[in-house]
Formats: C-alpha cells, structure tokens, sequence
C-alpha cells in the first residue's frame, strides 16, 4: 500500500496514467521477488526486516536532504508522529507478514489475486462503520469479489494449502480494516515524511521480531540480495514515488482503478518469471476479483482510497 496523501488535483493524462500503471507493475513484483528471495533460503523474516530497514533508511535519507521535510517533520505534533509509526507497527507490518506467510504456501498469482478482496472487505467495513447501505452496484462488486474467491480457493481440494488461502485472505481483510485508520492519518502530511514514519514503524517490528528468533540472516547469493533489493527499490520506494507522481495528475478516484494493474501485473510476471499457471476455475475467479475491485475502485466515495499495495 501507499503510505501517502489522497490529495490532488482531479484530471486525466497519458503522463498519469503511466506513472500509475508503472508503480501498479512495481508493486506487482513484489510477490515474486518475495518467491525469489525464499527460493534462496533468505528466512522469512530477514527478508521483511531487510526490505523494511533499508527502505526506511532511503527515506529518511530524503527527508534529511530536503529543507522543507526538515522543517516538516520539526512541526509535526508528536502524537501524530507516534501515530503514523505504530500504523507502520500493526497496520502495514501487519499485512506484509499475512501476504508473505501466505507467498510460503501458495503461489505468488494466487497470492495477489486474493490480496485483492481488499477493495471488497473495505467497502464491507465502511457499511458496517456507516450504517448506510452501498448502492446495487457496488453490493453487487461484492457479490463478484465472493464468487471470485470461491473460484479462486473454494473448489480446488487438495491442490491448494487452504492455510494459505486463509493467510493470504486475512491480509486483504487486515489492510482494509487498517486502512481506515490510515485515512485519518495522512492527509496534510507529505508522503516522504508519512512514508518515513510508516515504514520506520514496520522496520522495527520486523527487526525485532527477527531479533528475538534466532537473529538476522542476510542473503548468502547474489541472487538472494538481488531480489531483496528489488523489494526496496521496486515495491517499497520507486513504486510509492510513482504512485504519488501519478495520484498528482489524474486524482484519487483514477488512480485507484489503474492500480488494478497491480495483481495483472503479477499474474504475467509469475507466468514469465517462475511458470506458474492458474487453473480455468482460478482465473475465472481471478477475473471476477479484480473486475469487482475495479468497480469498487470506479465507485468509491471520496475516501479512502482502495488501491492495495503490499
């Protein structure tokens, strides 16, 4: 997800378009550079601690060479830095542990596709925090989303660790119900700052918890650092500043929809990278999960946003 503003000024262009669309393919490798990394014997949670640590440290790298983060993050009242680390605490650490507890099980397709149920899961929460029933289409985005997972995870007996479908599940609903809070947090401070705060807060959870089992174990193969770095170049920074550059020019509502690219994306980058295939049945489902996030993303109200990045 993007730890960012959900301002900016409404319209549509080729530019924005493209720098949503290429964050949205970022993001989208992040599964399989996570596939990748384990394929290496890079334990769990060194993986996160490492994508997380370093990602952080590029951030506030950023905001030490710009005066006005400096004096930005000098403002900033207290509780709302405190804040916004301890959404990166529970709220995004939170998530990425269930998506890749979930990438240890079942593919990096399958993964993805029902990560996405998040646009549903939060339309979902916001009824039940509003009392006010969603419109017929966006019920019946829902209605899809369901049938989609079903598809998806519901009728493939022993071809799939329903473990993981469940992890994998858990992380959608977790960061719609995170996300709330996050909507509370952003707005007025800038997303390299937030961005900073946010993932520092993830990054000490992950290092912590590595502390305590067993210690850090840094890749031991070229290919191992390569996908790691990938993590927090690709999934953790550039995608978040092509995101922000994109959400600038064609507006919140639009850039939502094209981050359904996001688990296309994976889908084409697990079929060329590590050959996975999905059955008939699973891309059905996956069709039914993404066009339901794309309606929910066409159909939401100012906020949130519904854009899922991991």
């Amino acid at each position: 997800m993007e730890p960012g503003r959900g301002t900016g000024r409404e319209g549509v262009d080729g530019q924005g378009f493209a720098l949503v669309i290429g964050s949205a393919l970022c993001y989208a490798s992040l599964g399989i550079l996570g596939k990748l990394a384990l394929a290496e014997s890079v334990p769990l949670l060194s993986i996160l601690s490492l994508r997380f640590t370093l990602g952080a440290l590029l951030f506030w790298i950023a905001v030490a060479a710009s005066p006005v983060l400096r004096r930005e993050l000098a403002g900033l009242p207290r509780r709302r830095v405190r804040d916004l680390v301890l959404w990166g605490v529970f709220g995004f650490a939170g998530q990425s542990a269930l998506f890749f507890s979930a990438l240890t099980v079942i593919s990096a397709s399958l993964s993805e596709v029902l990560l996405y149920t998040c646009p549903a899961f939060l339309a979902l929460i916001l009824w039940w925090l509003s009392g006010m029933r969603p419109a017929s289409g966006r019920l019946a985005a829902i209605a899809l989303a369901v049938l989609g997972t079903y598809l998806c995870a519901g009728t493939l007996g022993d071809a799939t660790d329903p473990a993981g479908v469940a992890l994998a599940l858990l992380a959608g609903f977790w960061y719609a119900a995170f996300m709330v809070w996050m909507h509370r947090l952003t707005p007025g401070v800038s997303t390299p700052l937030s961005g900073a705060l946010i993932v520092s807060g993830s990054a000490a959870a992950f290092d912590l918890a590595a502390a305590l089992h067993g210690g850090f174990r840094l890749p031991a193969t070229a290919a191992g650092w390569g996908a790691v770095l990938g993590m927090v170049l690709l999934a953790t920074v550039v995608g978040l500043v092509l995101f922000v550059a994109g959400l600038n020019r064609v507006g919140p509502q639009v850039a939502a929809v094209l981050s359904t690219f996001e688990p296309l994306g994976t889908l084409l980058l697990a079929r060329l990278i590590l050959g996975e295939r999905l059955a008939p049945a699973q891309w059905a489902g996956a069709a039914l999960i993404i066009g339901a996030a794309f309606v929910l993303a066409a159909t939401a109200p100012a906020a949130p946003r519904t854009a899922v990045q991991a």
